[in-house]
C-alpha cells in the first residue's frame, strides 16, 4: 500500500468518523480511483492534496465507499421465504413485539419491504425495525420515504395502492407504515448492535465489502443481538462460516442462531 493512498484513508478516517480500515484495500481504491476520474486527477498524491483543500470533498469520498443501490423486495425468493416460513414460526414462538434490524438500509427501501412483508403476513401483530446505515444522506431519503417507479418494479399494483401514494411521477411510503421504522446512524465496524433481543437481521450485499477480520467482528455481533433462535439473512452473494449459525436455505442465505 503506497504512502499517499494510506494518508488518503487516514485522513478520512480521521474527518469523517467512519473506520475504513475493515474494508477490503482493492474495493477502496476502485471507490478512491472513481472519485479520481470525475475529478480529473491522476494519482493518490494529487488526491491527497485535493482533500485537504476541499473538505467536502470526504463526504463525497464517503458516499463513494458507502454507496447504496437497491430496491424494494430485491431478489425477491428471501422476502417469500421470510413471509411464508420465517414470519409464521416467529408468530407461534414469540409473544409481543417482534424486533427487526436492517443493517445496512440504504434509502430505506429494505426496512420498508420488511415492513410490507410483516404487514401482509401478520397484519394484527405488533412489530418494530432498526433501520442503520452509515451514509447520512441516505437516512435523510429514507425518513422522506419517495420512489421512483423503477424501484417499486417488485411490488404487485395491489400493494402499491396499498402502501404507496403517488406524488406526481413518484410514490410516497404511507404513515402507517413508516410507523414501525426507526431510522439512525450507525457503523456496523466500530459500534456495538443497535439494539438486542432481536427476531431477525437483514444484512444483504454489505459485508462483500469488509475484510474477514471486521465479519468475524459484525458477525459476533449480530449473534449477540439475536434471540435464540433468531435468523440473519445475508445477500446472495455472501456466505457466513460455520459456527454459531446454522444455514435454514442455502439457497435463500439464511441462517438461525445456534
Amino acid at each position: 500500500m503506497d504512502l499517499s493512498f494510506r494518508e488518503i484513508l487516514s485522513y478520512a478516517s480521521k474527518k469523517s468518523g467512519l473506520k475504513l480500515d475493515g474494508y477490503r484495500e482493492s474495493y477502496l481504491r476502485r471507490r478512491i480511483e472513481l472519485r479520481m476520474r470525475i475529478l480529473g486527477l491522476k494519482d493518490f498524491s494529487d488526491y491527497f492534496k485535493f482533500i485537504k483543500n476541499n473538505e467536502s470533498e470526504i463526504d463525497e469520498l464517503v458516499n463513494a465507499i458507502a454507496i447504496n443501490v437497491t430496491e424494494f423486495m430485491r431478489d425477491r425468493s428471501p422476502f417469500d421465504y421470510f413471509m411464508q416460513k420465517i414470519l409464521p414460526e416467529l408468530a407461534r414462538k414469540r409473544n409481543g413485539i417482534l424486533r427487526f434490524w436492517s443493517a445496512g438500509c440504504a434509502n430505506g427501501e429494505e426496512p420498508y419491504s420488511i415492513a410490507i412483508a410483516v404487514l401482509e403476513t401478520l397484519p394484527n401483530r405488533n412489530f418494530s425495525i432498526y433501520a442503520t446505515d452509515i451514509d447520512e444522506d441516505c437516512l435523510k431519503k429514507a425518513l422522506e420515504g419517495i420512489y421512483e417507479k423503477e424501484q417499486l418494479k417488485n411490488l404487485s399494483k395491489e400493494h402499491l395502492d396499498k402502501y404507496f401514494e403517488k406524488i406526481g411521477d413518484k410514490y410516497r411510503i404511507k404513515d402507517f407504515v413508516k410507523r414501525h421504522v426507526r431510522f439512525k446512524k450507525h457503523d456496523l465496524t466500530s459500534q456495538e448492535p443497535i439494539t438486542k433481543f432481536l427476531d431477525a437481521i437483514f444484512c444483504r450485499n454489505v459485508m462483500i465489502y469488509f475484510d474477514e477480520k471486521q465479519k468475524e467482528k459484525i458477525l459476533e455481533n449480530f449473534y449477540n443481538a439475536l434471540n435464540s433462535g433468531g435468523y440473519l439473512i445475508v445477500g446472495k452473494s455472501e456466505s457466513i462460516p460455520k459456527g454459531k449459525f446454522e444455514c435454514v436455505s442455502v439457497s435463500e442465505k439464511i441462517y438461525r442462531k445456534v
